[in-house]
């Protein structure tokens, strides 16, 4: 229905993970005397986390007291959400009886590599700023479109998603979308997502204006495993009494290129085009349907209320473990970093050789997930350096995190720490890094430079967190070198589990 689109439904916040208990490997006689001036340090370390532990139990309270001052007011919100929940509920909407994971055999787009790039002479000057020029216009094949039927246009995510979930999570649902129906995508994005969106970068560029087909309308759908009737975008359907040419305009450099490749041949006035219809999603498509709804979406927690996509009798990992695997082939076939972002990532790690990568993310994880104190990540440094290991980079949101390392971490370890340098995009409290005011391209360049370094690491500690499943997909052989810390199910993989049984694996 027409009224869809101004309906919002509010996210449901994930069940907080249990933290899991601190963990301790005892000291031996043995141990070099170069690393047993850390028991001073982990002392330390352990007061802080009581104190973090002690600051979190005292939000819980102060959202207990909030809660019960409110408790009318939750009480509506909850009618309310369960009315927007039926509202996007539909039995009589068909069964997505097509294969959500066609095979179909596609093209593999190769990366275009910079095998001339000198690190050591070119890195200072290059990290310092941030190119912000527009991509090079490209020019059509007018070969695009042959054997597809149409283009669908990413033209935005939802209102709030930044890298991790806009570029990744939820721009593979848009991707698999198309290869179902066999539409060719096309990334050209406006300013509704507002975390990615800078208006002073990515409104560089004239506009494009060009001619396709209109008048196909998306159905909803449905999910046959689900008896609550969630519905997500379904199959594509002429609608002959509009079906007609019509022309299209866009503004702007469309974000996509400042950071990646094109997906795709399509470009903006390809003859083989103009007679197949161009796509775009409503925002409803989007949120609930394929944010929350659509099965074929990977998810980076347990964000939705769909029980056929929660799966609470699984594991994280057995969760987890088709959802990257789809992913990864995704990724694979239209997701390839642009040369600028490759020199970012050579620049930031420049020995990947038997590294331990670690993504902390703070700021306002809070709100849905478990904050992993960074003493937690100190116990694997701690062993990883002890037998043999070469850089830590780490990954942070936090300004905290890093003063913490600076200040806390013996110099033995801490000097094998390695960071992205002249970040800017730190928060210093729980704001989220994309809300400090920083300009939304650095932020953007900042977090995927990150992502991208992370992913040539050896070893990989995270939580649960968009940007970290994103690693993944970029390297699946990552994930079996990767200990998920925010996951009960991964409390006997503790440090002396990751020296003996996931170390030997990256040899």
């Amino acid at each position: 229905p027409e009224d869809r689109k101004h309906i919002r439904i509010p996210r449901n916040p994930a069940p907080l993970i249990r933290e899991t208990e601190s963990m301790h490997i005892p000291q031996t006689q043995q141990e070099e005397q170069s690393l047993n001036i850390a028991s001073d340090t982990e002392m330390k370390l352990e007061q802080q986390e009581e104190s973090h532990e002690s600051k979190s139990r005292g939000k819980s309270q102060q959202r207990s007291q909030a809660d019960d001052e409110e408790g009318n007011d939750k009480r509506q919100s909850s009618d309310d959400e369960e009315r927007f929940r039926n509202y996007f509920a539909d039995r009589n909407a068909p069964i997505a009886d097509w294969d959500y994971y066609p095979k179909k055999p596609q093209r593999v787009r190769e990366p275009i590599m910079d095998d001339n790039f000198d690190v050591l002479s070119i890195c200072p000057s290059f990290m310092k700023t941030i190119d912000s020029s527009p991509p090079p216009q490209r020019s059509p094949t007018h070969k695009a479109c042959e054997g597809y039927d149409g283009v669908l246009h990413i033209q935005h995510y939802d209102e709030g998603g930044a890298s991790g979930t806009a570029f990744f999570e939820l721009n593979i649902g848009f991707l698999q979308w198309a290869d179902q129906h066999n539409y060719l995508p096309w990334i050209h994005l406006d300013g509704v997502t507002w975390p990615i969106w800078d208006e002073k970068v990515h409104m560089q560029g004239p506009n494009v204006t060009f001619t396709m087909k209109t008048g196909v309308d998306i159905e909803w759908a449905r999910d046959r495993r689900d008896d609550w009737s969630k519905i997500f975008p379904g199959r594509p359907v002429k609608n002959i009494e509009k079906y007609r040419s019509e022309e299209f305009q866009v503004k702007g450099t469309g974000v996509w290129l400042h950071y990646f490749q094109p997906p795709t041949d399509f470009v903006p006035g390809d003859e083989s085009c103009k007679d197949k219809p161009l796509l775009s999603f409503d925002f409803d498509y989007i949120v609930p349907g394929i944010h929350q709804y659509a099965p074929w979406t990977p998810r980076a927690w347990r964000h939705t209320d769909a029980p056929y996509i929660l799966r609470e009798d699984l594991s994280w990992d057995d969760w987890f473990a088709p959802q990257r695997k789809h992913a990864a082939e995704i990724v694979e076939r239209y997701i390839r970093f642009n040369p600028m972002m490759e020199r970012r990532a050579k620049c930031s790690l420049p020995n990947p050789e038997f590294s331990l990568g670690m993504h902390i993310r703070h700021g306002d994880k809070y709100l849905e997930r478990h904050v992993i104190p960074t003493s937690t990540f100190y116990r694997y440094a701690k062993e990883f350096v002890k037998n043999g290991g070469g850089s830590i980079y780490v990954a942070s949101d936090s300004a905290k995190v890093f003063e913490e390392i600076d200040n806390y971490w013996p110099e033995q370890i801490a000097s094998h720490v390695v960071r992205q340098p002249s970040v800017v995009g730190l928060t210093s409290n729980e704001t989220a890094a994309f809300d400090l005011g920083v300009s939304a391209h650095r932020t953007n360049v900042e977090a995927l430079t990150d992502l991208l370094t992370l992913s040539k690491c050896t070893f990989f500690l995270h939580g649960l967190s968009a940007l970290s499943e994103a690693v993944l997909f970029i390297n699946p052989g990552l994930i079996e070198r990767s200990i998920n810390l925010e996951d009960p199910d991964h409390e006997h993989k503790d440090p002396n589990y990751f020296v003996t049984e996931m170390m030997p694996k990256g040899k």
